[in-house]
């Protein structure tokens, strides 16, 4: 047993920030395969919305305006895009009524299935039922492929890694966009059908290799120790990270099952109700807070519409336009992983998502100003890539750690399943009235439709300061047992649980001696053994 304590917090020793992505290199490349599920959600997005400036596209689902030429309505455009979404909650359903029967490997293969059938439907049929039930059942795909890569990630990653590894995602979701416009800039001079049937053929890619994958790798640790399987949790740990040693091993799943029993002790049997209840009610919320603040910062609506507002702000060739973006973006996703690993969550998302704020708010009022005129379109161009860039640096890679940090293990699939529901609910929004907004036989904005994602991301900003705590460098288990502390969110980086201690002893980072100089009283019963484990 160990006393509580609420002594500052030890940094982590900086050899284990240099050494780290090299010691637990295998789980970096497993984890980097594992988010080309989110690959693939950047490049169909990224393509959809190149398919509705294409002329080969919208000869068979749009129409011609002598005015402004080839054009999609607003019915098929908002269909097209947030039916995707619903299909996505649709996933969340299932997700939460399958519960922790559906492993994180199995969830991944769903999202492989219905990720080649949807693709099937829409290259294999051209009318406008074919194309919607295509891009309900690819929606589908994304809502099993969202969750299950992200708890893959996190449930196999160790602490100190934990937060770039799942940055990782945002920098695969750029980098399945920069593919998706790619492939588009390269096949919309083709004629006919081929010019956005190519780019859906490149979707069976991702799906066929991660379904072959998956079958050499096992689940991870955390879902073997809650089905009651330690061998397995033994061997899955040694798989994904190549650690060998017996007691090492023996110690981290010793771990991960007490944090597991002591939250079976605490919350017996798994309901709805349970996730709003108790302490396991403000993890909720911060869940769902966490990743519905991805929507919020407008970059679903910039994923989903980029092309089309280029095209209709004029700013020249609308798709080499948004590649340079994505590009660019690209070496903020970079950026992410050292990022997350020297800044905290907390202060990386506040900042970033003030500058996010101002780069809307910039295009907004340039486009108020001079509507159409060359500087407003190179302010629109210049402010977007700043906005990518900085939502792939902080916003992105923070809130997809947050969201599967925060729930406690127990719940992580009902949470992290109904958060991903909620987020899909709010994309569907986004995707059903942005094109009231900015298409010209509707409102015709065009981007002063920024002046509702500045305002967001500065309420995202505020919200963060005042609610969101601080998880960086924290296991899974020290975060159960700070929730179950509830302890304040300003004050999570300075609080040193009881668990805290014991793994610092194990790991021979901190000295009693060191302790003691810092004023903490601790009383640890029992030895170290030599072996690394704690006896009582």
């Amino acid at each position: 047993m160990v006393a509580p304590l609420t002594t500052q917090a030890a940094p982590l020793p900086p050899a284990a920030h240099r050494n780290g992505l090299l010691v637990e290199k295998r789980i970096v490349i497993i984890c980097f395969i594992i988010a080309f599920g989110q690959f693939q959600y950047g490049y169909d997005s990224a393509a959809i919305a190149g398919f509705q400036a294409m002329p080969g596209f919208l000869q068979v689902y749009g129409y011609y305006d002598p005015k402004i030429g080839y054009n999609i309505s607003t019915d098929v455009q908002r269909l097209i895009q947030s039916l995707m979404n619903v299909g996505g909650f649709l996933s969340a359903i299932i997700i939460y009524s399958m519960g922790s029967r559906l492993s994180r490997r199995l969830g991944l293969w769903m999202g492989c299935f219905f990720g080649i059938l949807s693709v099937s439907i829409m290259i294999g049929l051209t009318s406008l039922a074919s194309l919607y039930a295509g891009r309900l059942l690819l929606g589908m795909s994304n809502g099993f492929f969202v969750p299950y890569s992200m708890m893959f990630m996190t449930e196999s990653a160790p602490a100190l890694l934990r937060g770039s590894i799942v940055g990782m995602v945002t920098f695969q979701t750029s980098l399945g966009a920069l593919f998706g416009i790619l492939v588009d800039n390269y096949t919309v001079r083709y004629e006919g059908n081929a010019s956005w049937q190519i780019p859906l053929g490149v979707m069976y890619i991702v799906p066929t290799l991660l379904a072959i994958f998956l079958v050499f790798l096992p689940d991870t640790p955390r879902y073997y120790v809650a089905k009651g399987q330690d061998e397995k949790a033994l061997w899955a740990i040694r798989r994904l990270r190549g650690i060998e040693d017996d007691a090492l091993l023996r110690a981290e799943v010793e771990d991960i099952k007490s944090a597991y029993l002591l939250e079976e002790q605490l919350h017996s049997g798994v309901h709805l109700r349970d996730m709003f209840r108790g302490t396991d009610l403000r993890r909720t919320l911060l869940c769902y807070a966490t990743t519905v603040g991805g929507t919020a910062t407008g970059v679903t609506f910039m994923a989903g519409f980029s092309v089309y507002l280029f095209v209709q702000a004029k700013v020249g060739s609308a798709f080499v336009w948004v590649m340079i973006s994505l590009a660019i973006a690209l070496s903020g996703n970079m950026a992410a992983f050292p990022a997350m690993r020297l800044f905290g969550r907390r202060e990386l998302l506040i900042y970033t998502s003030i500058v996010s704020s101002a780069m809307w708010f910039g295009m907004a009022i340039g486009y108020t100003i001079a509507p159409g005129a060359p500087p407003a379109a190179k302010a629109l161009v210049a402010f977007s890539i700043v906005f990518t860039w900085i939502y792939g640096i902080g916003q992105g890679p923070v809130m997809w750690a947050l969201s599967v940090e925060i729930p406690s293990q127990r719940l992580r699939s009902q949470t992290v399943g109904t958060a991903t529901g909620i987020n899909f609910v709010f994309g569907w929004l986004t995707a059903f009235f942005s094109p009231y907004f900015i298409n010209p036989d509707k409102l015709n904005w065009g981007p002063r439709y920024g002046y509702i994602w500045g305002a967001s991301n500065l309420i995202l900003a505020i919200f963060t300061f005042f609610v969101i705590p601080e998880t960086k460098g924290r296991s899974l288990e020290q975060l159960d047992e700070l929730f179950e502390k509830r302890v304040a969110a300003r004050k999570f980086s300075k609080f040193v649980v009881e668990r805290q201690l014991v793994e610092d002893v194990l790991a021979g980072d901190l000295r009693r001696e060191e302790l003691e100089r810092k004023g903490a009283v601790v009383q640890v019963e029992g030895d170290v053994e030599k072996n690394g484990h704690l006896r009582s």
